[in-house]
C-alpha cells in the first residue's frame, strides 16, 4: 500500500525544526520492505562516471584515487569547488546510493565544515523513498532527492534540503560528496551515479549539464588540503634533545581531535590541556568524530589494538532493511602524517570480533605481518606504511579511528568527549589498548 503523504511531510518538518535528530526518530517512513535474496538492480552493472564537470576525484585509497585529507578507504568522496552568480540557483538531483551512508559537507576557506546534509535529513521526491530512514526499504527502486546549495550562511531557520556554503555570491564555495561502504556489486557511487548539477538563472531559465557548470566556472581538479609548510613541520618534528620515539609514547596514548592548531601543539609541544574549540580541519566530516595517536617502530615493530567495536548496521551484503547500532559506521586507518594519506583501514564489518564484541588488530609494514595476524585467527590487520609520516621519517605511524552518527543512547562515542584527557573515561572500554611487541613474540600466541 502506498505510504500517505504525511510521511515525507514529517521528514521535511523534523530537517526544519531539528537537523541533527537521529534517524531512529523517522522510522517507519519510507517503502514497504523488499526480501533479503532480492535481485540487484540493473544500475549496478552500469559503468557510472567518477567524475563531472562539477565533481572531481574520487579522494580515496584506491589506485588512481586522489589520497589526501586523511581519506578513509570504507569510503569515497568528491569535490566541487564553484561560484554561484548572484540571482542564480544551484540544486543537485540525485538518488540515494545504495551504500551505508552518504552527505554533502561544505568548508570554509580553512578547511574546516561548515554545514552538513547527512542521508536520513534528505527528504525525498515525491513518490520516492528515503533508504536511509531506520526500518525503510534499502532497494526501494524510487530513490531520487532534490537539493539546494546556497553560498551564503544559514538563517536563523533553515529551508529543508539547502546546504548552505558559509560564503557569498561571487565566492568560490566548496563542498564535498561522500559515500560509504558501497553495497556488495555496486560501484564507488553506490551504484547510481554522481548527483546531477541543475542551475536555475535570474530570469527563471534552467540550465543542466555543461551548460549549468560552464554559469558556475567549477575547479577542475579536486580539492586539496594544504601540507604543513616543510620548515614549520621540520621545527615541530625535528626538536634537539627529544626522546627515542618521538612524537609517539609508549604506550600509545588517544586524544580527540579538535583544531588543527590544538593537535599540533598536543601532538609536538606536550601543550594537551585548555579549552580547544572543536573545528576540525583537513576537511573533516561533520558527521565523525575522531581520535588519533602517533606510534613509533622505535618502541616495537608491531603495534596491538585490543578494544570492543560498537555496533553498526551491516549492510554491504545487500542488507533488505535500514537497520541501526551504536554508530552509523567505525573505522581504524593507518595514515602518513605529513602527506595526509591513508595507508590501509579496516571498517566494522571487516574486523574480527569475539563473543563479546572485542576485536584485536595488528599493525606493522607488510614485510613485519605477523603470520597469526589474520582473520581466520581472530584478528584483523593494518598496514602500517614504509614511508612513516611521508617526510623522512620511517619510523613514525598516525592511528586515526572514527565514529560516525552515534545513537543517542551510545554515551561511549567519541562524539561525547568534552575537553582533553577525557577519552578514556568516555569512550571506555570502545578506546582500544596501544602496545608494541616484535613479529616473533606475537606469533608466539598461535591461532585463536
Amino acid at each position: 500500500m502506498k505510504k500517505p503523504m504525511l510521511c515525507t511531510r514529517l521528514i521535511k518538518s523534523v530537517v526544519l525544526i531539528v537537523p541533527i535528530l537521529s534517524a531512529a526518530a523517522l522510522s517507519g517512513c519510507g517503502g514497504d520492505n523488499v526480501a533479503a535474496a532480492q535481485p540487484l538492480p540493473a544500475s549496478f552493472a552500469v559503468s557510472h562516471a567518477m567524475n563531472s564537470c562539477l565533481w572531481q576525484g574520487p579522494v580515496g585509497t584506491a589506485p588512481n584515487e586522489v589520497n589526501e585529507a586523511y581519506p578513509d578507504s570504507g569510503a569515497t568522496y568528491w569535490t566541487a569547488q564553484f561560484k554561484v552568480p548572484a540571482g542564480a540557483r544551484v540544486f543537485l538531483k540525485g538518488q540515494y546510493a545504495y551504500s551505508r551512508y552518504l552527505s554533502f559537507n561544505s568548508y570554509r576557506t580553512n578547511n574546516s565544515p561548515a554545514a552538513k546534509l547527512t542521508d536520513f535529513q534528505i527528504a525525498p521526491d515525491a513518490g520516492s523513498t528515503n533508504p536511509f530512514v531506520s526500518g525503510a526499504s534499502r532497494y526501494a527502486a524510487n530513490r531520487s532527492y532534490t537539493l539546494e546549495i546556497v553560498p551564503t550562511s544559514a538563517p536563523s531557520t533553515a529551508s529543508f534540503n539547502t546546504l548552505y556554503g558559509d560564503s557569498d555570491y561571487g565566492q568560490t564555495i566548496t563542498v564535498w560528496y561522500r559515500v560509504y561502504v558501497p553495497d556488495k556489486g555496486a560501484d564507488a557511487t553506490g551504484g547510481v551515479g554522481l548527483p546531477d548539477l541543475q542551475v536555475q538563472q535570474a530570469d527563471g531559465t534552467v540550465l543542466t549539464g555543461a551548460q549549468a557548470c560552464s554559469v558556475l566556472s567549477p575547479a577542475q581538479s579536486a580539492a586539496a588540503s594544504p601540507l604543513l609548510p616543510t620548515s614549520t613541520y621540520a621545527a615541530l618534528r625535528d626538536q634537539t634533545g627529544v626522546f627515542a620515539g618521538f612524537p609517539a609514547v609508549n604506550p600509545g596514548v588517544w586524544t580527540a581531535q579538535y583544531n588543527t592548531q590544538y593537535g599540533l601543539q598536543c601532538m609536538f609541544l606536550g601543550k594537551c590541556g585548555g579549552s580547544p574549540v572543536r573545528q576540525v580541519g583537513f576537511f573533516a566530516n561533520l558527521d565523525n568524530a575522531y581520535v588519533s595517536a602517533l606510534i613509533s617502530r622505535a618502541y616495537g615493530s608491531v603495534v596491538v589494538l585490543k578494544g570492543r567495536l560498537p555496533t553498526a548496521p551491516k549492510t554491504y551484503n545487500n542488507l533488505a532493511t535500514m537497520a541501526s547500532g551504536q554508530v552509523r559506521y567505525w573505522s581504524m586507518c593507518t595514515n602518513e602524517f605529513y602527506t595526509q594519506k591513508a595507508t590501509s583501514c579496516l571498517y566494522d564489518e571487516q574486523v574480527p570480533v569475539d563473543s563479546n564484541g572485542n576485536y584485536t588488530i595488528v599493525v606493522s609494514r607488510a614485510s613485519d605481518k605477523p603470520t597469526n595476524a589474520t582473520a581466520a585467527c581472530g584478528r584483523g590487520f593494518i598496514a602500517w606504511s614504509d614511508a612513516g609520516d611521508g617526510a623522512g621519517h620511517t619510523n613514525d605511524g598516525l592511528l586515526i579511528m572514527r565514529n560516525m552518527l552515534p545513537s543517542a543512547d551510545f554515551p561511549n562515542a567519541i562524539q561525547n568527549t568534552k575537553s582533553p584527557g577525557d577519552e578514556s573515561s568516555v569512550v571506555g572500554p570502545f578506546l582500544p589498548t596501544i602496545s608494541y611487541t616484535t613479529t616473533a613474540a606475537f606469533e608466539a600466541f598461535g591461532c585463536g
